[in-house]
């Protein structure tokens, strides 16, 4: 940092206060990965136990008319 008269100039590191890293980038990727896990299983668990009657009859589904 350094002052030029009345104007104080840093470097862009000072100004974010630290280095810009990888780091974030894999924590927000991993996170976004694990959200979409967690939203698909509880999808598929709940289609898979839906009793609300959207299967198809026994009936049709084994052939027999």
């Amino acid at each position: 940092m350094h002052r030029e008269g009345e104007e104080i100039h840093i470097t862009t590191e000072e100004a974010k206060g630290g280095l810009r890293g990888n780091h974030v980038f894999t924590v927000l990727l991993i996170s976004l990965l694990l959200a979409c896990a967690a939203m698909t299983i509880a999808w598929v668990t709940g289609a898979l136990t839906s009793t609300d009657g959207t299967q198809a009859p026994k009936a049709a589904a084994s052939g027999a008319m």
